[in-house]
């Protein structure tokens, strides 16, 4: 067994006979009761430096309710009455706020800044005397496995509260924070997370990935997982919040062309139009070889994973470098990251491509009316051969190439007709349409000798596996293999679904234009579960196992109650899901919408009558996405004879032009 007494008698030496005397072998006291010390004497060493933060006039949203404003935890920094919080009672502005002193004092507090990459606020007090700031705890003395103490002052503004546990990882959420596993909740969010000296290591934080809504941090609590944001991190950035200066996370502008971060190489597949990575000079097929925050800072990368925990730490405003290899030469580019991106809209040419054509020659069926490839006179039969000359291939497709264009700038195209010579066109772009557009039925003849279908046609039961939610298929009678298929999966309305009713609404259309419309079914009879979300990721899973899935024709849908599970699957999964179908709209304004990137870019088909239709439509469109919206209801049972359906499908067929 690892002997504890040295530690221990260090820690005596520390706070001075807080531990029992005597440490030699006679008169030992239990480990136990030495820990228990040990615990007890680091937590009152650091705990002055604890505050309660009152806030009034602010409100939180926990497990889906509204709650009144109620005291949270604060660390001070300094003696002067600079604090740091958790940024959960701050995303609005409170009315007042005040700060309530282990002495009993109580202070009027100003928020001066937040840190939105890392989920914290700055708090300044007028002081009559000098306040016990926190000590910092050596980044370079912290094991993982080691004792640590998680302290919050929500229910007494003198002692704190305690939680025990482990310091369980370092450089988690892409270097920003640490991670232990003493329970972590707004009980001691702001609070700090000490080592056994009593010094403090970070800030405990609701900083959690992949959440789709602010205030659903809930999710996570007695997890086992809690995060901490390194003290040292903070008083870095101090100064710039102390002058009031908001801070995020830093962003350049460029998408690599696999989504696996251990991938062995970082190729770039696009650069954001507008982007610093653009202005800079980055293009498509660049490899980034090493990356840092200065010339003399660059070290070697090799995998995205590598790349992400370099560029986790770097706010907007500051400066990275990035060292590419382009053609066998290596060259260093050095440029501020930013806070947003240039508003992003993606580039529509106006073609139906072949699904079976390859993709290094895509061949044209059809040219949608009006659109910018029928002004620029590209035909059906014409495959195209090259975009600015570069040809397309598997990593780097005709839909790839596209999304990284600046639609505003004309863009020239290759393109052949049988043995005819190859022609150049000049494109004007355009953005993506939101209005639907008739033409007639796009035909694709099936192979003169099809292959065995893999999966059943009908309207068929899916496996779910371990779950109680039940789904069905409707698979046309027309698939084949060889044409790829779009895919719809649907949130039906809480309770048991009419297996008919969807058939007659679907079949005929998903026959006619090659879709599968998978529709899911909630567990509980009058609403689904946050935790049913994974439900579209086991559907689209084995949808995409046992049937070939045009991915570019991914959508998923929700309708009323199964509305906000598909919203959150979409937001998770901008890379896959291309279109958003959210029915009898109703949604908080909480909800935040993820700003449209290349390959990225979701479109959204919107219908109801709620009040909330209108501003969210408008905060989608304001992040670049693309928005139909009707103010109409639908429900199943209703589907056939709604004109929202067809509406809705020819919005489908919209997906599939470049």
């Amino acid at each position: 067994m690892f002997d504890l007494r040295p530690l221990f008698a260090h820690l005596m030496l520390i706070f001075g006979g807080s531990f029992a005397s005597g440490i030699g072998p006679a008169d030992d006291p239990p480990l136990d009761e030495l820990e228990q010390q040990a615990f007890q004497a680091a937590a009152d060493y650091a705990q002055d430096c604890v505050v309660q933060v009152e806030t009034f006039g602010g409100r939180e949203i926990v497990n889906q309710q509204l709650i009144a404003s109620g005291p949270s935890t604060g660390t001070v920094l300094t003696s002067d009455g600079w604090i740091v919080t958790s940024i959960f009672q701050f995303r609005g502005q409170p009315a007042s706020i005040t700060v309530v002193l282990p002495d009993e004092q109580r202070k009027a507090a100003k928020l001066v800044a937040r840190d939105h990459s890392r989920e914290l606020a700055l708090l300044k007090i007028d002081t009559d005397k000098p306040l016990k700031a926190a000590s910092v705890s050596s980044k370079s003395e912290w094991q993982v496995g080691q004792w640590v103490i998680a302290m919050g002052k929500t229910f007494d503004f003198k002692v704190a509260s305690r939680s025990l546990g482990i310091l369980s990882a370092q450089g988690r959420i892409f270097n920003k924070a640490i991670q232990t596993d003493a329970k972590i909740s707004p009980q001691n969010y702001g609070g700090p997370l000490i080592d056994l000296r009593g010094n403090v290591m970070g800030i405990l934080a609701p900083i959690n990935p992949g959440i789709a809504t602010e205030g659903e941090v809930e999710q996570w609590y007695d997890s086992g997982v809690g995060f901490a944001i390194p003290l040292a991190d903070i008083l870095e950035r101090l100064p710039r919040l102390q002058r009031g200066e908001d801070i995020y996370q830093g962003r350049a502008g460029f998408r690599t062309q696999s989504s696996d971060e251990f991938a062995p190489e970082i190729v770039l597949s696009g650069v954001t139009p507008g982007s610093p990575a653009a202005k800079a000079g980055m293009k498509a097929g660049d490899r980034i070889v090493g990356a840092g925050k200065s010339r003399e800072s660059v070290r070697p990368v090799a995998m995205h994973s590598e790349l992400k925990h370099i560029m986790g730490t770097v706010d907007a405003e500051q400066s990275m470098v990035f060292e590419i290899e382009r053609e066998g030469t290596k060259s260093q580019f050095e440029f501020a990251l930013v806070k947003e991106l240039p508003i992003y809209r993606e580039p529509y040419l106006g073609t139906i491509i072949d699904p079976t054509s390859p993709s290094s020659e895509p061949r044209v069926v059809a040219v949608v009316p009006n659109s910018p490839a029928a002004k620029a006179g590209i035909e059906v039969g014409e495959t195209i051969v090259s975009l600015e000359e570069l040809p397309f291939d598997e990593k780097n497709p005709l839909g790839s190439r596209l999304a990284f264009l600046d639609y505003r700038e004309p863009v020239r195209f290759q393109l052949r007709k049988g043995t005819e010579a190859v022609r150049t066109v000049s494109v004007a772009l355009e953005t993506q349409p939101d209005k639907d557009f008739e033409w007639t039925s796009l035909k694709v003849d099936s192979p003169q000798n099809p292959a065995e279908v893999q999966g059943a046609r009908g309207t068929i039961q899916l496996p779910l596996g371990d779950v109680k939610n039940k789904a069905f298929a409707i698979v046309p009678s027309s698939y084949v293999n060889e044409i790829p298929h779009g895919l719809l999966i649907v949130f039906a309305e809480a309770g048991v679904q009419d297996q008919k009713i969807w058939t007659d609404a679907w079949e005929v259309f998903a026959r006619e234009n090659r879709w599968i419309v998978v529709v899911a079914q909630s567990s509980d009879e009058k609403a689904w579960s946050f935790e049913e979300v994974e439900i579209a990721t086991r559907l689209r899973s084995y949808m995409s196992t046992t049937y070939k899935i045009d991915r570019r024709r991914i959508c998923v849908g929700g309708i009323s109650s199964g509305m906000l599970p598909a919203y959150i699957s979409a937001t998770q999964g901008t890379e896959v899901y291309r279109g958003v179908w959210l029915c009898n709209l109703k949604i908080s304004p909480r909800v935040r919408v993820p700003p449209a990137e290349p390959l990225k870019a979701l479109h959204f088909f919107l219908n109801g009558t709620d009040p909330s239709l209108n501003p969210f439509a408008e905060l989608a469109q304001k992040s670049g996405h693309t928005v139909a919206l009707h103010a109409e209801e639908m429900s199943a049972v209703k589907m056939i004879d709604s004109q929202v359906l067809g509406k809705l499908q020819r919005w489908m067929r919209l997906l599939e032009a470049y």
